[in-house]
């Protein structure tokens, strides 16, 4: 029999779902995040519109995982219009260059702004978690929570350190910068209050949202060095390459 896709997710899905908090049924989520109000709102807010993508994919998601790895999957049909949606909401977020990021464990989709180099970092991060907090920090959501912002800052750091002296020897710039920031900016020490050894008067004068847009600056550069490090073993292969090819053709020519 055809089921809709709410329908399918409350009678199989909802139930296990890790993100569903103290809900009871699909019905009972949808009325606190006030659904109808939402989809209404959505017709002329784009904060409202993403968040109503963000919400019919992760049922979306949720849908396609059980229904491939489940023995109820041979009791239904989906009906032709199901996979059609995705590629609906695919191409109305690539309109607000936005897409959605489904992580390895697929329990979640968050949908975030297009940038190359959070998805490419992201990629090359050795734990899910890590790849999920560069993610989340570029999420909509997190914008003005400074205190989440930190905390993301705060583990991106601790995995970069112990590649510190290597990024120095890549780009000592960056690494000076980096680390600069994360010492004197409120993040790793408290730089802000007079009491405390750390207490920086020109950091504990700024306003939060100018110190929101430091920590972004950040943000970015601690990127940017995940990927130069990522980029090291990838240019020692490009050297190489280039000397056997220089090699074979100065062969040719004696």
């Amino acid at each position: 029999p055809h089921k809709t896709l709410f329908d399918y997710v409350d009678q199989y899905c909802f139930k296990t779902w890790a993100h569903r908090g103290h809900f009871v049924d699909v019905d009972d989520f949808l009325s606190a995040l006030e659904f109808d109000d939402l989809q209404d709102a959505a017709e002329n807010d784009t904060e409202a519109f993403l968040t109503l993508i963000e919400l019919i994919y992760n049922f979306w998601q949720l849908s396609q995982n059980m229904f491939f790895n489940s023995e109820k999957r041979h009791r239904l049909q989906w009906c032709g219009n199901y996979y059609h949606l995705k590629k609906v909401m695919d191409d109305l977020l690539g309109e607000y260059n936005h897409k959605a990021y489904i992580g390895e464990e697929s329990s979640c989709v968050l949908v975030i702004e297009d940038k190359a180099e959070v998805t490419s970092a992201a990629e090359i991060m050795p734990t899910s978690s890590l790849a999920l907090d560069i993610i989340k920090y570029n999420h909509r959501t997190l914008k003005g929570n400074i205190t989440l912002k930190k905390k993301i800052l705060l583990e991106l750091a601790a995995h970069l350190e112990p590649n510190r002296k290597q990024l120095h020897s890549i780009n000592s710039n960056l690494e000076d910068d980096i680390f600069f920031m994360l010492n004197n900016l409120n993040i790793r020490h408290n730089n802000r209050s007079k009491k405390d050894k750390n207490y920086k008067e020109y950091v504990a004068k700024m306003r939060t949202d100018r110190l929101e847009k430091w920590y972004d600056e950040l943000y970015q550069m601690i990127l940017l060095a995940f990927l130069q490090l990522d980029n090291v073993a990838r240019s020692e292969s490009v050297k190489n390459l280039k000397g056997k090819i220089i090699e074979g053709q100065n062969s040719k020519k004696n």
